[in-house]
């Protein structure tokens, strides 16, 4: 009887490994399904938002920072005009890549102003590995073009399951660049 037990309890012991693995595993991926499917859903919003810019749109190097950055260099903010009158702005969408400590992981961000912070920010997406997430790219004679990549991690503590979503999009209603 005794050998009946200690057979049993091997085999229990082994049933509930597979059973705490399997919830492991599904709780990891639920996390990762998550992650890029609000990565996809700030895409979608984000392309709506520089399709229907009035003026070209600017980069930035940090959330904090003021000064553009030069064309194709990857930036953490880039602010759209959402309303213009007689060619100035009058109202301003901004979209940005920060966290509460500076590293990863890094939330997106959207905010009306041309400021934008995690603190005051609504949260649209999360687990980016990098803030450098939007580069202008001004070509002369076309209409300026942002690119977008979203490094999405939902365990930032292994190097495999990265998921990027990248795309360039057109400011269709922004003039020309001469």
């Amino acid at each position: 009887m005794l050998t009946v037990l200690a057979m049993l309890s091997f085999v229990m012991t082994a049933v509930a490994t597979i059973f705490v693995a399997g919830l492991h595993a599904q709780t990891d991926m639920d996390q990762r399904f998550q992650a890029q499917q609000n990565a996809r859903l700030a895409l979608t919003s984000i392309r709506h938002d520089i399709r229907t810019s009035c003026m070209a749109p600017q980069v930035y190097a940090t959330p904090s920072s003021s000064t553009a950055l030069a064309s194709g260099v990857f930036g953490a903010k880039v602010v759209f005009a959402s309303a213009c009158s007689a060619g100035v702005a009058t109202s301003n969408v901004t979209w940005c890549a920060d966290s509460s400590t500076g590293a990863a992981p890094f939330g997106l961000y959207k905010q009306t102003g041309t400021t934008c912070a995690y603190n005051n920010g609504v949260k649209r997406a999360d687990q980016l590995k990098t803030n450098a997430v939007f580069a202008l790219s001004t070509t002369s004679g076309r209409r300026p073009e942002v690119a977008l990549s979203f490094p999405v991690d939902a365990n930032l503590s292994t190097t495999n399951g990265v998921y990027t979503l990248s795309d360039t999009v057109m400011a269709r209603n922004s003039a020309a660049s001469p």
